[in-house]
């Protein structure tokens, strides 16, 4: 759509323009930026937010090269005319193709984490070929090369051989004919090697007069011998040259081939130089990405004026376009109305184009069609009637072009005129706006205005806060609260006699009195309302430091209770280790001691005291928060529990009146108080440990029968039977497992491996029970 050219001039758009500009490394990019035109297509306005928005994060983490680029578009049209492209141009060119290829690099293997930005790097292309072309012919210095050919290495190398000959040739003749000379030099005139002779000895020297000094003393004489050799020379330079045209010509017939690609890449240099500016500018004034909405409704938060320094800006909260359309901003004048008019505007521009906001996140933009703005500031210097009319053409061509969600910015409507006609005037041009659905944000004086705003549905009072103590505004906008001129308070507190200022009251009638002091509650319910929210904020932000001072402490509690745990479980690991190579060391000695000596006795003791050892040493201090509670049918042996205090699942194996309890944990048997269990899972089959009771000592048999037992159940048993075993004294014994579904004999089997003391082990002959037998040797 065609945008209002006044409306864009006086929202100021070309100072962001000068500024996204002026943040360009190219004179490509700065052109983008000062024609990029608004749009109010939704979706190349989201494409051109997210393009800078990955550029601001581009910057920011991964930070492309320089962009070198020069004005090269008339190089390439000159080249594409088949013009000669002299060694400077050539340079500028492979700059162009230099640039192309290192953002193409550097953002092509980053495409996924820029999306938007990755299109312009398919763009852009290599020319490798060409590059190295250009840099084997032309120095930096813009010299062309004597790698450039071979014929123009020769012809160089031809000139300084003649060129050294004739030199040396040119010291004889000065050492010779010095006394004719003016100085004892040679010189060059029009390219020819001259002696420089004084005229009265015109004659001696015979050759050729090639220049004559301004005074006429003396002759620039080129010696005859040296003539053919000049002649020579000169036909070599003229040769040299002849070559380096033709090189240029060749090199710029390359550039005229690749001249699509190149013009492409400029294209896409020119507009990621323009993106990576509109970052640039982000990150300068703080900026956020706006949100985008086609539904005519717009919130500013914290939005801070451009053009204002940082430090002097007052930010500005607004809503426009939910529940109301129109915002009728009231207040002194100074007050900030005019600049809350000219921010509004200038964002939605600024969003059109691309470009972050100054503001806080969650800042809103409507996409509008159309942007009207008449603001008073180029009428100031003129007359009432002049700036009257000045505004009503404007006002006159909104009416006639503005639509639904269409933008439109009325600075003092219906000012400059009589205050009645007026008024009325402001009220017939915002009910013609709002019936048409355009958002509308105008500022006034005009009391009678404000009680339209209260009357009309779709208009919202809204005020610019005035400090009384200190007569001086404090910028800030107010909504829902219309707002007083305080002229008479004012011009009260800056020394106009009382009397003057009580005719001043007297004359504004009662009625006017009374709207004054119902402005004056309103506002000084505003600022308590707005006290106690700050106060409510604060007190919430209070509370959500401790929630989160508390659940930082209770982390720090779960963390070093886990902590003490792992240190717990690594001690009793490394204890369990120490028993079992001293077990393992004792069993060695049982094994090779006599069965029934004295020092088998004596082993069998260290071993009961050994046991004794662990028990005592690993068994788990009774819970303190928990006392030991008496055996309960919940608990029985052969089920899975809980060693509340070690935080390990293990098998019940045994129970006691005393309420005592043992706990297999993996091979570990554990003496343990009953109230410090708990049940994990019910067994699904009765129980087939029985509880043990007080028995004397019986021998131990040569094999262990734990057929149709379950693994939790048998494995404690097995563990045990080995221990007996081993003081007993057997090489080696018989495990009765049965055949089944293997489960059982895998179980066995896997916990034999592991054990220190087992050799060997294997199924039993077939006549003695094959696979259903497992007979065990011990070392």
């Amino acid at each position: 759509m065609e945008w209002d050219a006044h409306s864009v001039q006086v929202l100021e758009l070309e100072f962001v323009r000068g500024e996204w500009a002026r943040r360009a490394e190219t004179p490509i990019g700065r052109e983008r930026a000062l024609v990029r035109p608004l749009s109010d297509d939704p979706n190349l306005v989201a494409q051109r937010l997210q393009e800078t928005d990955e550029a601001v994060r581009l910057l920011q983490r991964e930070p492309p090269p320089p962009m070198r680029l020069r004005e090269v578009r008339p190089l390439l049209q000159k080249a594409q005319k088949g013009g000669l492209l002299v060694p400077e141009e050539l340079l500028h060119l492979l700059e162009l193709m230099q640039t192309s290829r290192q953002y193409k690099e550097h953002l092509l293997p980053r495409a996924e984490r820029y999306p938007h930005l990755a299109p312009y790097a398919r763009q852009l292309h290599t020319f490798s070929a060409l590059e190295r072309e250009i840099r084997h012919c032309v120095a930096p210095s813009g010299e062309i090369l004597d790698s450039a050919s071979e014929r123009l290495a020769q012809l160089r190398h031809d000139q300084h051989r003649l060129q050294k000959r004739i030199t040396h040739e040119l010291q004889e003749m000065v050492h010779r004919w010095r006394e004719w000379l003016q100085e004892p030099i040679y010189t060059l005139r029009a390219g020819r090697y001259c002696l420089p002779l004084r005229s009265e000895f015109r004659g001696r020297i015979r050759g050729i007069v090639h220049d004559t000094s301004m005074s006429g003393a003396t002759l620039f004489v080129e010696p005859e011998p040296l003539v053919e050799l000049g002649n020579r020379l000169r036909e070599l330079q003229s040769l040299e040259q002849e070559e380096i045209e033709a090189i240029l010509y060749g090199l710029s017939r390359a550039v005229e081939a690749a001249s699509p690609r190149l013009s492409e890449s400029v294209g896409a240099l020119g507009e990621l130089d323009a993106i990576l500016a509109a970052a640039r500018l982000a990150l300068a004034w703080d900026c956020t990405c706006p949100l985008l909405n086609t539904e005519g409704y717009w919130q500013l938060r914290g939005a801070r004026h451009p053009m204002i320094p940082r430090e002097k800006v007052v930010p500005i909260d607004l809503e426009l376009g939910r529940t109301f359309t129109g915002l009728l901003i009231t207040g002194p004048n100074t007050g900030g109305k005019t600049v809350t008019l000219k921010t509004l505007g200038l964002f939605t521009l600024m969003t059109l184009l691309g470009l972050h906001l100054p503001a806080r996140e969650g800042t809103q933009i409507a996409i509008p069609r159309g942007v009207y703005a008449d603001i008073g500031d180029e009428q100031s210097l003129q007359q009432s009637l002049s700036t009257f009319s000045g505004h009503i053409r404007h006002i006159a061509r909104f009416l006639k072009q503005a639509q639904r969600n269409s933008l439109v910015l009325l600075d003092e409507i219906g000012a400059g005129t009589d205050p009645t006609e007026g008024a009325a005037l402001a009220r017939a041009i915002l009910s013609n706006l709002l019936e048409r659905g355009a958002g509308v944000l105008a500022t006034t004086h005009y009391g009678e205005l404000k009680a339209f705003a209260y009357e009309h549905p779709l208009l919202q009072n809204a005020s610019m806060e005035f400090d009384m103590e200190t007569l001086q505004p404090t910028y800030r906008l107010r909504m829902g609260v219309p707002g007083a001129s305080h002229a008479i308070e004012i011009a009260q507190r800056l020394g106009l006699p009382e009397p003057v200022v009580q005719a001043a009251y007297q004359s504004l009638g009662t009625q006017q009195i009374d709207i004054l002091q119902m402005l004056r509650k309103m506002e000084a319910a505003q600022r308590a309302a707005e006290q106690a929210e700050a106060e409510w904020h604060a007190r919430s932000e209070e509370v959500k430091q401790l929630q989160q001072r508390l659940q930082q402490e209770l982390e720090a509690a779960e963390q070093a209770r886990r902590t003490a745990r792992q240190h717990a479980q690594q001690e009793m690991e490394a204890l369990l280790k120490q028993i079992r190579e001293e077990a393992n060391a004792l069993f060695q000695q049982l094994r090779q001691a006599t069965r029934e000596s004295k020092q088998t006795a004596q082993i069998r003791e260290q071993l009961q005291a050994l046991q004794q050892r662990a028990r005592q040493q690993l068994a788990p201090a009774p819970p303190t928060s928990q006392p030991a509670t008496p055996h309960t049918p919940s608990l029985m042996p052969g089920m899975q529990v809980r060693v509340r205090s070690l935080g390990q699942v293990g098998v019940l194996t045994e129970l006691s009146p005393e309420g005592k309890a043992t706990v297999f944990i993996g091979k570990l048997r554990l003496p343990v108080e009953l109230g410090d269990l708990e049940p994990v899972a019910l067994p699904t089959t009765p129980p087939r440990i029985k509880a043990k009771r007080p028995r004397p000592p019986q021998p131990v048999p040569p094999e262990l029968v734990i057929r149709q037992m379950r693994v939790d159940e048998a494995l404690p048993i097995l563990e045990k039977y080995l221990d007996d075993a081993l003081l007993a004294g057997y090489d080696s014994v018989r495990i009765l497992h049965g055949k089944g579904t293997g489960a059982l004999r895998n179980a066995v089997h896997e916990y034999l491996r592991q054990h220190p003391q087992v050799a060997s082990f294997g199924a039993a002959p077939r006549e003695q029970g094959g696979d259903g037998v497992t007979i065990v040797r011990f070392r």
